[in-house]
């Protein structure tokens, strides 16, 4: 027992050892002499513990990985149980993002490595697939509690919006190594609790779990509609239905308002297939933070008066209202009195205002 014991402590001298060159020398000068210096032995005893210079480099990445997840766990245990105030979900995703910063001389040095072994990673395939894994653990962490601040959401906005606050708070880690005078740790808090605000957006209504829309499907209409986003697999028969339901022009490239349409609230993109899978039915809805808009409302018109028109519009309503959105906007061309009935029968009703327009990018 104290044979083993005795390597532990050996092994753990190194460890600390490794982790100081680092700091001090960056990644190109973690040597095995440079470790065996530090730690004040022989570098075949550093090379008894790891036998080559990747074997080190790995060990110091592993280093860096264990040290950010107790300190993340920790800044997630510690704003879960504050007993000055309220615990939060949005308080725990925002503790754990803050801790993800270079904002003290700890945390200085953790990014210091980070940018090293980055640069290290992107010429060795082993190194990069080290990286990978440890910055997915940390997307997985925040995707877990932004999911459990926004539980209404679906999981493609989930991914996105943590891949995005992931983004900031690596970038402002890596610029700041480089620039510590520009981003200041004042300016990375700053910039992380604003990216993390926008991503947040409204705090939705209270409702009960039960009313809560699925994230990914729901289920409606007398027909078996099926209702879920839009996969970048269905544009041709999206594109198709457009054109069946009259819905296209000549100055609108539909294809075009697709892919405009994946770049901002793909979520808000719903299509409805039948029981064989097919599309049959769309809905392009997003939510400005002011107003909600639905376009594109289509229904085949060999399922027009199944009640699938009423199911997307229940849908669009639940995932804009779980956003917070106060009212919903929508556009329909003069005299088309049969559409103007379809929304009057849901509630809505013609506002006093003239819409307006002008083209900024024109499709054809």
């Amino acid at each position: 027992m104290a044979r083993q014991r005795d390597v532990d402590d050996q092994r753990q001298r190194l460890s600390e050892a490794t982790w100081a060159v680092l700091t001090e020398r960056g990644l190109p000068g973690l040597t095995i002499r440079a470790v065996a210096e530090r730690a004040g032995c022989t570098t075949g005893l550093v090379m008894h513990a790891f036998p080559t210079k990747d074997a080190l480099l790995l060990h110091a990445r592993d280093l860096l990985h264990a040290r950010t997840r107790v300190r993340a766990d920790a800044a997630e245990a510690s704003a879960a149980g504050d007993p000055e105030r309220a615990p939060t979900n949005e308080q725990a995703l925002e503790a754990v993002l803050l801790n993800a910063l270079s904002l003290d001389p700890q945390s200085v040095d953790e990014a210091r490595v980070w940018v090293s072994y980055l640069a290290a990673a992107l010429a060795d395939p082993t190194l990069a697939e080290r990286h990978r894994a440890g910055n997915r653990s940390f997307v997985e962490r925040v995707e877990r509690l932004l999911g459990a601040c926004r539980p209404t959401w679906p999981v493609e906005r989930i991914r996105s919006e943590a891949l995005t606050l992931v983004a900031v708070a690596e970038g402002m880690n890596t610029l700041g190594a480089a620039d510590p005078e520009m981003y200041r740790p004042e300016v990375q808090r700053r910039s992380m609790t604003d990216a993390l605000s926008r991503a947040l957006g409204p705090t939705p209504p209270e409702r009960p779990v039960a009313d809560a829309p699925a994230p990914e499907v729901s289920r409606a209409g007398g027909g078996g509609l099926r209702i879920r986003s839009f996969a970048e697999a269905d544009t041709e028969q999206v594109v198709a239905l457009w054109a069946e339901c009259g819905l296209t022009r000549p100055w609108n490239d539909p294809r075009r308002d697709i892919a405009r349409k994946l770049t901002v609230q793909p979520e808000l993109f719903l299509v409805g297939v039948d029981a064989d899978g097919a599309v049959v039915a769309s809905a392009m809805a997003g939510y400005d933070g002011h107003r909600g808009w639905v376009n594109y409302l289509a229904v085949t018109p060999a399922r027009q008066g199944r009640g699938d028109g009423r199911a997307l519009m229940q849908e669009v309503e639940q995932r804009l209202l779980a956003l917070g959105c106060p009212k919903l906007n929508l556009q329909i061309r003069e005299g088309n009195e049969g559409v103007m009935e379809f929304y009057r029968e849901l509630g809505y009703g013609r506002d006093g205002a003239v819409s307006f327009g002008k083209r900024l990018i024109a499709d054809d």
